[in-house]
Parts: structure tokens; sequence; C-alpha cells
């Protein structure tokens, strides 16, 4: 077919593309994962920029999507990190007694410690600690990247016929409320078991406009064929997200020292929904080492590795067939007993991220335009890099009862790499049941 016979036929079939697209059965082709996925909706909102249909019934329009899966999979890749990185709140609530040089009698050690951050000390033999914390993520930029002006573009050959190039900008609205419970037994008065069992509440809505759809016919340029108004795709989802099993051994300080020193390990499982941003849909393994030094100003430090397993969030097109990036993760900061039922806690947070899917600025040539028609579009494309989240973080402890806390702390992410947030509020209770006797 002639080039100009064939271009009536790509203007009736973009008509329809946005009448059809609540209609979209898949957004990866022949994988099985449904357009109600929030995974979703960033790749197939190519569907608008695509004159072959919003329904993946041909090869032309598979490629599309599978074009637009390669440049998504980038942020679906940051979100995932960004899920095994999330802050919890310690899991510690309890009374230290120290022992004072020429005494029998302990000195209890009221400091009541950080807030992001575990610490080396131990619930109690048969103590059950139990603690509840909400805390607002709102994304605003991924790879340093603005989420409220991320452009894309495309190039797709179509066969006997040219080139079709198109673009928008998208305005892309995520937001994460997190809802963690925490329950930690005591098995022996050096070792402690924790749960950890987050709910997520996950919304996207995207924006997008500024359409430009230009189609070379060899010999020039036809446009600009794209909608005219701007389209929203919105959707939202609620459910259980990652949980996490925990295991901390002292190795000093129950004895009374100012120093102490506990080491553990955890285990994450993949029960959230990772493809409704849920869950990183990877497993992962975490070692780690807490550091204390116990006074009224009380320094503290944890370390830990991180390693995860496959993810679908990394390759739609293929899932399972890359690993999550993790990497060393750390907690450096203090806390200071202002009176006996008040600490006010600070803390450095970093977390590296190895070999990560990112997202770069990048643009596509149209070869001869001229006039009206741009030279070049502005786009995305996907790169790896090895980069390290900077956080600080503030806040209050407050013990109104014996073994009762009530807490609050603002988070802020100091660099803009991954996926950035506004800064994050936290809010907290806890309470440690003690050991019948």
């Amino acid at each position: 077919m002639k080039a100009k016979a064939y271009l009536p036929i790509l203007l009736f079939v973009h008509a329809s593309a946005v009448s059809l697209f609540g209609q979209v059965n898949y957004c990866a082709p022949g994988t099985g994962i449904f357009s109600t996925k929030l995974v979703c909706e960033l790749p197939e909102s190519a569907a608008y920029l695509s004159p072959f249909g919003s329904k993946s019934t041909n090869t032309l329009n598979d490629n599309f999507i599978n074009t637009a899966n390669g440049i998504t999979s980038s942020i679906d890749a940051a979100i995932g990190v960004q899920l095994t990185q999330l802050p919890i709140p310690g899991a510690t609530v309890g009374v230290v007694s120290l022992t004072q040089k020429g005494s029998d009698i302990g000195v209890p050690f009221e400091n009541l410690g950080p807030i992001l951050s575990d610490r080396p000390d131990m619930v109690g033999k048969g103590h059950l600690f139990m603690g509840f914390s909400y805390q607002h993520f709102n994304f605003n930029a991924v790879d340093g990247l603005d989420l409220n002006t991320l452009p894309f573009a495309f190039s797709v050959a179509v066969p006997g016929a040219g080139q079709f190039y198109s673009a928008d900008t998208n305005k892309i609205g995520l937001q994460l409320d997190q809802y963690v419970g925490v329950a930690t037994y005591g098995l022996t008065k050096s070792t402690d078991v924790a749960v950890i069992v987050p709910f997520n509440s996950a919304t996207l809505s995207i924006r997008s406009s500024n359409f430009q759809e230009y189609f070379s016919l060899g010999s020039g340029y036809t446009g600009n064929l794209g909608p005219s108004g701007p389209v929203n795709t919105p959707g939202s989802a609620d459910g259980i997200g990652d949980v996490t099993v925990s295991v901390k051994q002292s190795l000093n300080g129950g004895k009374g020292e100012r120093l102490a020193i506990a080491a553990g390990g955890s285990y994450r499982f993949s029960t959230g929904d990772a493809l409704n941003y849920l869950g990183s849909g990877a497993w992962g393994v975490n070692a780690y080492g807490l550091f204390e030094y116990r006074a009224r100003l009380a320094p503290h430090l944890k370390l830990n590795y991180q390693w995860n397993g496959v993810s679908e969030l990394m390759n739609l097109t293929a899932p399972g067939t890359n690993r999550l990036p993790g990497g060393l993760q750390y907690d450096a900061g203090a806390d200071f007993k202002i009176v006996r039922s008040v600490t006010v806690a600070a803390d450095i947070l970093g977390s590296q991220v190895i070999d990560a899917p990112s997202v770069v600025a990048n643009t596509i040539s149209l070869p001869g335009a001229s006039g009206s028609i741009p030279t070049s579009l502005s786009g995305l494309s996907s790169s790896t890099n090895t980069y390290s989240t900077i956080n600080v973080s503030a806040g209050l402890k407050w013990s109104p009862l014996p073994h009762f806390l009530v807490y609050g702390n603002v988070t802020m992410q100091t660099n803009n790499v991954g996926l950035r947030s506004d800064p994050v509020p936290l809010f907290g209770i806890a309470y440690n049941l003690k050991a019948r006797r």
C-alpha cells in the first residue's frame, strides 16, 4: 500500500484509540498482566501516542507498548527499590539497668532511643513489644527528573509506509500511605524475634498533555495528529506489603555496660502486590550490626547490607529475570534525653543502590524536518547507575506511661537521586508488655 493511501487509515485508527483505551487487556503483550494494575498505567499511556489502536492486537502496537515498557521499567525499578528501603521505626521499648562503678545498684537508662533505627537493647525475656506507625510519601522526582513534567517520545517504523514519531508531557502523581505493625518477642534475655507487617495504600495519577505526532512519508512530514486536549489516567490500590521477619542477638551490654552491641538478620517475603506498587516483588535478605553508647546523649549506629531476589518490576516484558538492586545501608545519629519522659532523636540515613536501572533525558531526531515540524522530540531513555540516597530525620519520643511511647518524626532526602519524596511525616505508638511472673 502506498504511503498516501495508508495515511487515512492511520488517522481513522488513531481517532478511535482514545475511546478504546479503557479496554486495554495487557500492558506487556503476551505476559498476562492485566491493565487494571497500576504498573500498567505508564506504558499504556503510550497508547494515546500510537496510531495503531490502544489494544494489543497487532505487532506494530505491541512494539509501541513494549518500547514504552523499556522506559517505564526503570521507573518501576526505582519504585521497587524504594519499597525495600522505607524506614521502619525501632522495635524496642524497655528499661535497661546500667552498672555504676563501685555500686551494686543499677541505674536506669531512661533515654528512649532512636526512632528510625533499631537499638541493641533487648525487650526482655518473655516480653512482647507491639508498635504501630503511619507515614506518608509524596514522590516528586525520579533520577533527578521532575515527575510533574516527565517527557515521553517514541519512534515506530510503519512497514511499506514510513516512520511515525510521537511525544507528550506527563504529570505523574505517585503517593504512598504506609501503616506498619511491629511485634517483637523476647525469646531469651539476649535474643529477640520480630515480625513487621506493612499495609500500603498506593495512588497513581497521570495527566498527559502537549501531544505531538508526526508521520514521515519519505518526501516530507504530516502532523500534528495527536489528541487536542489533556488525558487523565487515575488509579489506586490497597493491600498488605512485604512482610519481614527479623532475629536480633545481643553481643555486649547485657550486664549493664555503657557500650551495647548487637547483630541480626532479617528475611523479607514478597507478599505485597508488586504490580500495584504495594510490594517490591522480590524476597530480601538483610544482615546488620547495631552499636550504641548509653548516656543522656546517646550516639547510635546501624550498618547493614541488603540482597534482593528477582522482581517483575525490573522488566515487564520478561518478568522474573532481573534482580532488584541492593547494597549497603547505614543509620548514624544520636538521641538526647530532655527529661525522663521525653527524648529527641536525629539521624542520617544512607542507602546504596548498585547497578540500578535509571532514566535519563533524551531526544529523538526527525531527519529532514523543517518549518512547523520540530527537528527533535524530548523523551527518556534507560541507563544503569549506582547511587546512594541520603536522608536526614528528626523527631520526638514521649513516654506518658511506663513502657508506653508516642512519637513523631520527619524525614527529608537531601540529594535528588532514585525515587525522591517530599518530606515524610511519621507518627507512631508502641507498648512493651511485661512478662508474666
